[in-house]
C-alpha cells in the first residue's frame, strides 16, 4: 500500500482544505512554492516534493496528505502538459 493508497482511503472521510488555502492562511509565498515544489519534483520525484510542501510550511505538524499529494499530482501534470507541446 503506497501513500497513494493511503490518500485516498481517508479522502472519503472529509474535505482537506487545499494547499493554496494553506498558503493564504499562512502567508506563504505560492509562486516560490511552485517553483521550488517543482524544482524538487522534477530532481527527486513525488515523495520528496510532498515532503518539501511540508518542510516549506514548517508549521511543526504536516499538511493533510491528501493536500500535498493532490497539490503534487498538479504540478505534476502541468509538467507533462508542457512537455507533450
Amino acid at each position: 500500500m503506497g501513500y497513494s493508497d493511503f490518500a485516498n482511503i481517508f479522502s472519503e472521510q472529509k474535505k482537506h482544505k487545499s494547499v493554496e488555502t494553506f498558503a493564504a492562511e499562512h502567508g506563504i509565498d505560492l509562486a516560490e512554492l511552485k517553483a521550488t515544489t517543482t524544482a524538487v519534483l522534477k530532481e527527486s520525484g513525488k515523495l520528496p516534493a510532498i515532503k518539501h510542501v511540508n518542510a516549506f510550511f514548517n508549521l511543526g505538524r504536516p499538511l493533510p496528505l491528501f493536500s500535498t499529494k493532490n497539490y503534487v499530482e498538479e504540478i505534476e501534470l502541468s509538467l507533462g502538459n508542457e512537455q507533450a507541446e
